[in-house]
């Protein structure tokens, strides 16, 4: 095929149509769909066995048998946290709410209380939700006693994808502006403090536009460890009844939640496909096991990922014309593989997600009618051809071929 069947200007507009293609993919979500399913397959195949800093203390079916139905006397918890206390345990996260103060026994949130105190290094979770049917959101906190003494507090806000997976965390959330660390990074910053100044995830750049909405920032997608039970595991009332030796929770990060089925939040995430819902403490656990060993996935900004694709279109229109790849559909095969190479390096390399799908769409559908708009031109160009039309009426016809 002759190298200017598609003169520069006309590339040009090409890489221009395909650029405005791209941005409306982009913009659109159209593609969505399917970077989820590249992206979670690329998880399926790049899980890790977490370490041993972190354990979950959870109120699991036997603890239920043994100390009664939930919810349990807050003395209970405040027994608990000094366990923790007494075995050097090196900071606890307590995914329990506790809005509200006990009528009852009010000496119990005291005990609670001060059995955090003591200890120093417990986060307690806040969310947000509606005082009243259709009301703003408010921030709902533990009762004061306990939130004075709680060494930090993060946010549980968890979003779920269109299609009901969990595949990332926030880092940061707030009303009106995200203020709040999210509770793994409010426990690991006990230990880090320093870690706010450089935070991963895609920013927030977009302004409040009310103090009574809920503002999110730092977005990461989780690489998570796999199906449950991966992570160290010991039951409440094990430790609760000194059933477990100090030494497994020395220096560690403590996660205590719900474990038992329709006590707590369950999650579904790509790592629980065909298997049980994944707890809340659970997925809190992945997301404080990517922060410590620096497993967290910053996402591509618009902007990046619009300028990575547009590269990776105008790739094609550049080779074509070099000998062995003239043709438009064998120039973008070889990018479209090209960008699901790029697409894995930066996951598996720097950390970086670039969904790939859109512009993978526009180098196969776009650049294969390319292709055949390039052959009707060379087969429209041949037969106008004036040398051929010659050279076919100059040569001899069988039957003049004068004979021997």
């Amino acid at each position: 095929m002759p190298f200017d069947v598609f003169p520069l200007l006309t590339r040009c507009l090409i890489w221009l149509v395909g650029i405005g293609m791209l941005t409306m993919l982009l913009a659109s979500g159209i593609s969505t769909p399917v970077d989820n399913a590249l992206y979670d397959r690329n998880l399926r195949h790049w899980q890790y066995l977490p370490s041993d800093d972190v354990v979950i203390v959870a109120i699991d079916a036997k603890s239920l048998t043994e100390l009664g139905r939930w919810p349990w006397p807050r003395s209970l918890h405040a027994r608990l946290i000094d366990r923790l206390t007494a075995a050097g345990a090196r900071g606890v996260g307590m995914d329990v709410t506790i809005a509200e103060p006990d009528a009852t026994h009010p000496e119990n949130d005291q005990a609670l209380a001060q059995a955090i105190k003591r200890n120093g290094h417990v986060v307690m979770p806040l969310f947000a939700e509606p005082t009243a049917l259709g009301g703003p959101l408010e921030e709902m906190m533990p009762v004061p006693a306990i939130t004075q003494a709680a060494a930090a507090l993060g946010h549980v806000d968890v979003a779920a994808d269109a299609d009901g997976l969990v595949r990332s965390a926030y880092l940061k959330a707030g009303l009106g502006r995200p203020y709040w660390p999210s509770f793994a990074l409010a426990l690991y910053q006990l230990g880090s403090p320093e870690l706010s100044d450089r935070l991963p995830g895609l920013r927030n750049d977009r302004p409040s536009e009310s103090p009574y909405l809920w503002m999110r920032d730092n977005y990461v997608l989780l690489r998570y460890a796999g199906p449950g039970g991966r992570f160290g595991r010991v039951s409440y009332t094990d430790v609760l009844n000194d059933r477990v030796p100090a030494a497994l929770l020395k220096g560690r990060w403590v996660l205590i939640g719900a474990t038992s089925e329709g006590l707590g939040d369950a999650i579904n995430t790509p790592a629980s496909r065909n298997t049980p819902l994944m707890p809340g403490v659970e997925y809190q656990a992945n997301v404080l096991e990517s922060l410590l060993r620096g497993f967290a996935i910053t996402p591509l900004s618009f902007a990046s990922q619009l300028l990575l694709g547009g590269l990776m279109l105008a790739l094609p229109l550049l080779l074509h014309g070099v000998r062995g790849l003239r043709r438009p559909w064998l120039a973008a095969l070889i990018c479209g593989w090209l960008v699901l190479l790029l697409s894995l390096l930066l996951l598996r390399g720097p950390a970086r997600w670039w969904p790939p799908s859109a512009c993978l769409l526009l180098l196969i559908v776009g650049y294969g009618i390319l292709g055949l708009f390039a052959s009707w031109r060379r087969l429209s160009a041949d037969a106008l051809d004036p040398s051929l039309v010659h050279r076919h009426a100059a040569a001899p016809r069988t039957t003049d071929i004068p004979r021997a």
